[in-house]
């Protein structure tokens, strides 16, 4: 349990007009829908939203086919928000036992996580930010004989950051400290908290949730 943070959950199907407001309101959103790059421009008043919080420097966190288009108009947009993106009919995703490896070993998300293997679908070869010194690798796994970013950290222009990991989508995975302490001290790095320097604890039991539809 992290002190001082107030956490407000929304299934957020449907027109949702409480929803600008509420983004607008918000020092972060963790984006864990389908299709999210969509999600987030199809109601001009909730991309208005996104940009007032990314003005006032606040934090975005996608996860898996939340940072998903099938659309490629969506990408360019997202990407100004967010920092990277799963989007367009060239967009590339593969279930496999992957071998994780820590992409940037000082990062403050990556307190506590060392190395490890999974069974997980990654989204690969994502559409990413130019590569600079505010955007940084977190974690990394080789899929088709390359090396594949597929968790980031980006600490954007507007002094806002974003993050996001393009795993997720194996409900059971979330049992894994390393999944949980990965998107944990994401948050609290996207709202620049501290985090311990050997991490967060995150033993805990794993609440039953339902996770979103995976569209791929």
């Amino acid at each position: 349990t992290v002190s001082g943070i107030s956490v407000t959950h929304v299934t957020a199907d449907g027109p949702w007009p409480e929803g600008p407001a509420l983004i607008r309101e918000a020092d972060c959103i963790v984006m864990f829908l389908s299709e999210g790059a969509r999600w987030t421009h199809e109601d001009p008043r909730r991309i208005e939203a996104f940009a007032q919080l990314a003005a006032r420097g606040g934090g975005f966190i996608t996860l898996h086919w939340g940072m998903g288009t099938k659309e490629a108009r969506y990408i360019d947009g997202y990407l100004k928000l967010f920092g990277g993106c799963h989007g367009g009919s060239d967009r590339k995703y593969k279930i496999l036992d992957a071998d994780v490896a820590i992409g940037t070993a000082d990062h403050p998300v990556t307190r506590g996580i060392t190395n490890f293997s999974i069974h997980e679908e990654f989204y690969y070869e994502l559409k990413l930010v130019p590569a600079s010194n505010q955007f940084k690798p977190i974690l990394q796994t080789d899929i088709d004989g390359a090396t594949q970013t597929v968790a980031w950290a980006w600490q954007r222009g507007d002094s806002g950051r974003s993050f996001g990991f393009s795993g997720g989508h194996f409900h059971k995975n979330w049992e894994r400290v390393e999944y949980r302490r990965l998107v944990t001290q994401a948050i609290l790095w996207s709202l620049d908290l501290p985090i311990p320097e050997a991490g967060l604890a995150v033993d805990v039991a794993v609440e039953t949730l339902q996770p979103p539809t995976s569209g791929n």
